[in-house]
């Protein structure tokens, strides 16, 4: 999809997938950012619930988007979730995900957060390895993302996502991805929940959840 389609779904006043941050995003915060605080990318954050509540909490965050309307709003909502001071600590980066690389270069990346962040299929595997380059030794991926089942088992009609299955992913392909890394699993599931995301992910879903720590060298 092209930049002037999300610019028009996020640039109404609605948060068309609400402002809260999604509910493995936040938990997996709790359990594994809490020691201090962290330099956080959220790659196609949208309008932001993700950035605003971590922003919230203390971290640096580097928000990713190719809609402007998308990363106003993220703005906006990080100075109302947590204030002005927040809001400073989050840099917002209009860019195509698949090519963009943090400034700090290689290494450089504390979290990386992919919050029903959907790349296409031939596009993933380079794309997921550039997410590894990123991350310093001892970093963490924070991952949600429409399982296929979204589709086969219809329940896109309601809670949303892409309109291809082969735009979403299986547990086992991200295994099969970061398996060359090293790295450990901390977390891996597949599964269905009501989704209470804003009017557009509003109901039964089929998800993949991941978390993974980058190998320390």
């Amino acid at each position: 999809m092209e930049a002037t389609f999300w610019d028009q779904r996020y640039g109404e006043d609605d948060f068309v997938y609400g402002r809260e941050p999604n509910v493995h995003v936040r938990q997996a915060a709790e359990r594994y950012l809490n020691a201090s605080p962290c330099h956080v990318v959220e790659l196609a954050c949208g309008e932001g619930r993700n950035v605003a509540y971590l922003a919230a909490a203390g971290h640096t965050v580097t928000a990713v988007d190719f809609s402007q309307a998308g990363l106003d709003k993220t703005l906006r909502l990080t100075a109302a979730v947590g204030g002005p001071d927040a809001a400073a600590r989050v840099t917002p980066v209009r860019a195509d995900i698949l090519g963009w690389r943090p400034a700090g270069g290689p290494g450089s990346v504390d979290v990386v957060v992919l919050s029903f962040c959907h790349v296409p299929a031939a596009e993933r595997a380079g794309f997921m390895a550039g997410v590894v380059d990123m991350l310093r030794p001892g970093g963490l991926l924070v991952q949600e993302v429409f399982h296929p089942d979204q589709i086969h088992k219809g329940y896109r009609a309601t809670s949303g996502g892409p309109h291809q299955p082969d735009m979403m992913v299986t547990l086992q392909e991200l295994r099969s991805q970061l398996s060359a890394a090293g790295g450990t699993e901390l977390e891996g599931q597949e599964l269905e929940y009501v989704l209470q995301e804003g009017r557009l992910h509003a109901g039964l879903g089929a998800v993949t959840r991941y978390v993974w720590r980058k190998a320390t060298e």
